[in-house]
């Protein structure tokens, strides 16, 4: 930060003397000198001998003391991390992976450098020492997140589906990739060389980041392996003399730099672009070029691009080898048949404000395990539907499904029968009924959004059938009779329910003695119930382990059921 810059920047920081006070962190004293207002910077010291063998047994063996036979060389290793934090913790996350005896710690305490230097020297002697000690299958894993912007928390699920793509994930006989690439993270989490920030609801990892140390030794590390070359900005990217054998690149510029530098890479295997210039959106009214141009891509993902395309082109059956796809078109409405030509892909998502509709060909896409689309998916039925049933027998994830009038949902739902995650929307009375009467013939599905439009009609028929293995089901503008809740309330597994604006009709929801056996989250939004009370008031026999209940905007709800008072589980915030 320049001293000019900090001079605009402090006049919107006036020093009115009511107490407010604004603190800067940084690494550099260079950037501490040059924010002094009205103070000396404050040096932070480094962690004594004592407490950096605090943080490091605390890290490698938990609430546990280290054992006594291994106690000096703990404090040896400690010691040779002259107090940075950074460092401790990650030769912590290497030391709690090997194997607790004397002779593996005393090979590993050699192996640290007894010349000391300090500062980041010494952070990234650390890193380069807990990269080497990883599995080959994680450092590809690692080297990954110099793809992405620095500081970024990056969605768990998105990261481990293009570890996928890109083949780091070892396949196992009877697992699923998903699974598999959610063990390599928290591996990498347990580490301590990526850090979750924050939780999903049922369990795992939601989004996670890197320390940007660590950040800066991927990118150098991916460059010198030629693994991965990071372009950032204009200048980067019309002076870069493409190597002859790259095969990942990403970009994070604007999108006019994007386009206007011709970068010709023709046999990249990966692209990512990130818009460096978020607030101003880039459009472009033509992509067919660049599916022409990068014929040997797997990994493709321009989402921050805006495509003012009503129909993806029919080039896109050019990349015959992608496994993954994510694009923006918020005018999209049609994907070509030829998409199906794309035989590898397994990941498709598209950032759409229509409903798009998916050609009846995408029933031949065996490998497809993930369609998000943002926005609504209407998904074509070939005409012998009811002759010959083609089903996406990998197909994970599917959001969001759109039902409509004489759609054969029950059809559809019929051809993905091992998916997890799925997001539905129905049109009418009649798609909302074949939905729900056909629900619990998916027995992996784990995570459900139902939701409907506000469409005239009794639901006192609508048959619920919902699978037992599911964790987590969020409703909306279902209007279900409040009776009917008793058949969720006996769902055994039901971890996360959140019943949104109208999913519920009705005066009065009375709890069942016994329901929610394992409901952990329980969120209660915009519906127009009065009373909310139990069978038996005096019973404890309800909510055994909710943890969190969120009640927002119920503003006829006068009656609360007094078990809410006894529950021990339930957190303060």
């Amino acid at each position: 930060m320049s001293g000019t810059l900090w001079n605009e920047l402090g006049i919107a920081f006036p020093n009115d003397k009511n107490g407010s006070r604004i603190i800067f962190t940084s690494r550099s004293s260079n950037v501490a000198s040059q924010v002094q207002y009205g103070g000396e910077p404050h040096y932070l010291r480094p962690l004594s001998e004592k407490e950096s063998f605090e943080l490091l047994q605390k890290k490698v063996f938990g609430k546990e003391d280290c054992p006594q036979a291994l106690h000096g060389l703990g404090m040896e290793i400690a010691k040779k991390c002259r107090g940075l934090p950074l460092a401790l913790v990650v030769v912590a996350g290497v030391l709690a992976t090997i194997e607790r005896d004397i002779c593996v710690w005393e090979e590993f305490a050699e192996s640290l450098t007894s010349t000391m230097v300090s500062g980041t020297d010494q952070c990234k002697k650390s890193l380069e020492l807990s990269y080497e000690h990883l599995p080959y299958h994680l450092k590809a894993c690692l080297l990954y997140f110099a793809a992405f912007r620095e500081d970024e928390k990056i969605g768990a699920k998105n990261l481990m589906r293009l570890w996928i793509a890109e083949g780091f994930v070892e396949k196992v006989e009877g697992k699923r990739s998903e699974d598999t690439a959610e063990e390599y993270l928290m591996d990498l989490i347990g580490r301590n060389l990526v850090m979750a920030s924050e939780s999903r609801s049922i369990g795992g990892v939601k989004t996670c980041y890197i320390h940007d140390l660590i950040f800066e030794f991927c990118k150098t590390e991916a460059k010198a392996k030629n693994f991965l070359q990071v372009l950032r900005g204009y200048d980067e990217l019309s002076t870069f003399n493409v190597p002859p054998y790259l095969h990942r690149l990403s970009i994070c510029s604007s999108g006019e730099d994007f386009i206007k530098s011709k970068l010709f890479c023709p046999h990249l295997g990966t692209l990512l672009f990130f818009d460096a210039t978020p607030g101003d959106e880039f459009e472009l009214r033509n992509i067919s070029f660049l599916f022409c141009i990068y014929k040997h891509l797997e990994v493709l993902n321009l989402e921050d691009i805006n495509l003012r395309l009503k129909e993806l082109p029919t080039e896109v059956e050019s990349l015959l080898c992608l496994r993954y796809l994510a694009l923006k078109g918020r005018t999209m409405e049609f994907i070509p048949p030829s998409i199906a030509k794309l035989s590898h892909l397994e990941t498709f998502i598209l950032n759409s404000c229509m409903t798009v509709s998916l050609p009846d060909s995408i029933w031949n896409m065996k490998n497809l395990r993930h369609v998000y689309v943002r926005g609504d998916v209407a998904i074509g039925l070939s005409s012998n539907d009811n002759n010959v049933v083609e089903n996406l027998s990998n197909l994970d994830t599917l959001s969001t499904l759109c039902i409509y009038f004489d759609q054969g949902g029950e059809n559809i739902l019929r051809r993905i029968p091992n998916v997890r995650r799925l997001k539905i929307f129905c049109l009418a009375l009649n798609a909302l009924n074949r939905a729900c009467r056909n629900m619990s013939q998916l027995e992996c599905l784990e995570s459900l959004t139902l939701g409907s439009f506000n469409f005239s009609g009794s639901r006192e028929h609508v048959e619920l059938s919902f699978p037992m293995n599911l964790k987590k089901l969020c409703l909306s503008f279902l209007g279900l009779p409040c009776r009917k809740m008793s058949l969720i309330e006996q769902l055994p597994n039901l971890e996360v329910l959140k019943l949104r604006v109208q999913s519920m009709e009705g005066q009065k929801w009375e709890l069942m003695e016994g329901g929610f056996p394992k409901l952990r989250v329980l969120t209660l939004s915009e519906l127009d119930f009065v009373e909310w009370t139990e069978t038996d008031p005096h019973s404890d026999d309800y909510f055994p382990c909710l943890q969190q209940l969120k009640l927002l905007k119920n503003s006829n709800l006068e009656m609360v059921p007094a078990c809410l008072g006894r529950i021990s589980t339930l957190a303060n915030n």
